[in-house]
């Protein structure tokens, strides 16, 4: 072989194996999976007492683009919008923030293309307004609207943050509490029903304290907030977790985990194909989608 050949397969050998371990290697396991219970999830949202929620919205406060193997891993050099949202379950008894955005200062350091000002203060009256509030898990672009709020004391007290969550977490001590933040944290093991028609899910994978909410309104739709386990709707469709580049270098998530639960969303979808699944940062794919699912893409205005 010629040296200059040898040369060429030198470099395509240096470059192309760590491309493709730290972006396109998507090997799932063999392992079933992790299972959700569907008939104990009905069973749990029917158990609060009232009327259940009637409506669901996503709050869009911000997105960049991004090539979509850092998220989807294998899943091509195309930029994808990756979008900074929160949920909003309405109810007549009130209504249940899941997440809550970030600051201006936040999104810069994240390097977003756009961010809306006026839609994050929508989801700060969300909060403050809520009679519940929850987080699919402890990273700053999920938790960090609340943290930056200048009354947190008052509205933290309707946060059910769980240990893993809370400032003695292991990954959540690293956020930017306010000076003498103390919450007083939420415990419990599988499923925890917190409001008519919603459902708490423990899922560590992503994060210790990575959790999802199942939401069954009052006219029977169903919903599956996935949180970051599910980034984008290829993540369960396809059973494609986050590139090794962010998933175990950058975020360090427990992969082999993440990969669990995203064979537990997928059987869930297959076992009931109405359910809307929302994946962490993906209102686009929602907003595209060829069903009907229900889903109002924007909060009421701040007043």
């Amino acid at each position: 072989m010629k040296r200059r050949y040898k040369i060429a397969l030198a470099l395509l050998l240096l470059v192309g194996i760590p491309y493709y371990w730290l972006l396109i290697d998507n090997r799932p396991g063999p392992g079933p999976g992790e299972r959700f219970d569907l008939a104990e999830l009905r069973r749990l949202a029917d158990a609060v007492p009232g009327p259940k929620p009637t409506a669901i919205a996503i709050q869009t406060v911000g997105w960049r683009r991004v090539p979509g193997t850092l998220f989807v891993a294998g899943g091509g050099l195309k930029r994808r919008l990756i979008s900074i949202q929160a949920v909003l379950i309405h109810g007549p008894w009130g209504e249940v923030a899941v997440d809550s955005g970030f600051g201006a200062r936040d999104a810069r350091e994240f390097g977003l293309e756009k961010y809306f000002p006026a839609f994050q203060s929508r989801v700060d009256a969300a909060l403050r307004r809520a009679r519940l509030i929850v987080f699919t898990h402890e990273h700053l672009d999920h938790m960090g609207g609340l943290l930056r709020l200048p009354d947190f004391a008052g509205v933290a007290r309707k946060a059910l943050i769980t240990p893993e969550q809370s400032p003695a977490g292991s990954l959540a001590k690293t956020l930017p509490w306010p000076n003498g933040a103390a919450v007083k944290p939420f415990r419990y093991r599988r499923y925890a029903a917190v409001a008519p028609g919603v459902v708490l899910i423990r899922t560590p994978g992503h994060t210790p304290g990575s959790q999802m909410v199942f939401v069954r309104l009052a006219d029977g739709r169903e919903y599956l907030l996935a949180g970051d386990t599910a980034t984008m709707t290829r993540s369960w469709t396809k059973l494609r977790a986050r590139s090794r580049l962010v998933g175990d270098l950058l975020v360090g998530e427990d992969r082999a985990a993440v990969f669990a639960w995203l064979k537990a969303i997928r059987a869930l979808h297959r076992a009931d194909p109405a359910l809307v699944v929302v994946p962490g940062h993906e209102d686009e794919a929602l907003r595209l989608a060829k069903r009907p699912n229900g889903i109002a893409f924007a909060f009421p205005p701040a007043p």
